[in-house]
């Protein structure tokens, strides 16, 4: 006995992925700010920060929130500039390719601060968050091969 006709597989596809696609879209029900402090939140529990070192995690993730707040209005004027190439006849390969390029720079330009602030937080953690932090890297690099 056939559990679904042939012909049904395709609406039975469909009904399926859209299902999963509202579970994944309602599945996080916090902004992005909030995303970034549950996580620099979890961070400090799990390495057992001190108070110097969550001060430190929390002018990352303060710097985080600004660039991500800049950044917002950049996406959004790109989506209506993607929105019309997509609507049109050709996509205009240059003008991609120059979105790319502003993209690039604008976080080439953040990487020294970045860089510096974790350098800082890297300098101040025990031998023993050290350790830790290798082993949570293995185990997330484990995941991925």
């Amino acid at each position: 006995m056939k559990i679904v006709d042939k012909r049904k597989w395709p609406r039975v596809l469909g009904v399926v992925l859209a299902v999963a696609g509202v579970g994944l879209m309602t599945g996080c029900h916090r902004s992005p700010e909030e995303r970034i402090n549950a996580v620099s939140e979890k961070i400090a529990d799990k390495f057992d920060f001190n108070e110097q070192q969550k001060a430190l995690l929390n002018d990352i993730a303060a710097d985080v929130k600004k660039d991500f707040a800049e950044e917002k209005a950049v996406r959004q004027s790109l989506y209506g500039d993607f929105k019309t190439m997509l609507l049109s006849e050709e996509l205009d390969k240059a003008k991609i390719k120059e979105v790319i390029k502003q993209r690039q720079a604008r976080m080439d330009a953040r990487t020294d601060k970045y860089i510096d602030k974790v350098s800082a937080l890297h300098k101040s953690l025990t031998p023993e968050q050290k350790k830790e932090l290798v082993e949570k890297i293995e185990k997330f690099h484990k995941k991925w091969e």
